[in-house]
């Protein structure tokens, strides 16, 4: 249980997660990664827990639910591909979303409730992202252009509905497994 992880993330739904999987599929041949998600571990994370007892899981996750009880659902609109790391041999691919001020509203409350419940949680500003594979090796620089057009990937909004706790499995696939959910209504 060492090695397994913890973190709240933003679910998002089937539908999306299958289109963008199958908007995808050129990139996997253009642009080799060491790894690319399945596409039932496409989320936005909210906030990284770490390893954790199930105590603190426990406290976070009625904390989290507390806190967003009264939250209504809201759109997003999945918008462009992006990279972290280096620009030619980029560490993470990812889908991002048109900014909309409900998600990091809803992020810092998520943020705060862990927080409280004694998590200590990286500082960095939240930048919402789908991860989609990880660690680019081609023998070819990488061109996010090239990977943009072939993707075509235009405005597709989507419904912000549930905030999950998941568990990871490293090395499985799919690699994270839900523990609970909070609908927004």
């Amino acid at each position: 249980m060492a090695n397994t992880h913890f973190f709240f993330a933003l679910t998002l739904p089937d539908e999306l997660k299958k289109e963008l999987y199958g908007r995808i599929e050129q990139l996997k041949t253009a642009f080799p990664f060491k790894k690319w998600l399945h596409p039932a571990d496409y989320h936005i994370t909210m906030a990284f827990l770490g390893h954790a007892s199930e105590s603190m899981r426990n406290e976070a996750a009625a904390r989290v639910k507390q806190t967003l009880e009264k939250e209504a659902a809201f759109p997003l609109i999945l918008d462009e591909i992006g990279t972290f790391g280096r620009n030619d041999y980029p560490r993470i691919l990812w889908a991002g979303v048109e900014f909309e001020q409900r998600l990091f509203d809803v992020q810092k409350k998520v943020y705060q409730a862990c927080l409280e419940a004694g998590f200590s949680l990286d500082p960095k500003p939240f930048k919402p992202h789908i991860t989609l594979a990880r660690k680019y090796n081609g023998e070819e620089a990488f061109s996010l252009q090239q990977a943009s057009s072939l993707t075509g990937l235009e405005s597709k909004r989507f419904l912000a509905s549930a905030i999950t706790l998941y568990q990871t499995h490293i090395g499985a696939s799919p690699s994270y497994e839900p523990i609970c959910s909070v609908q927004l209504q």
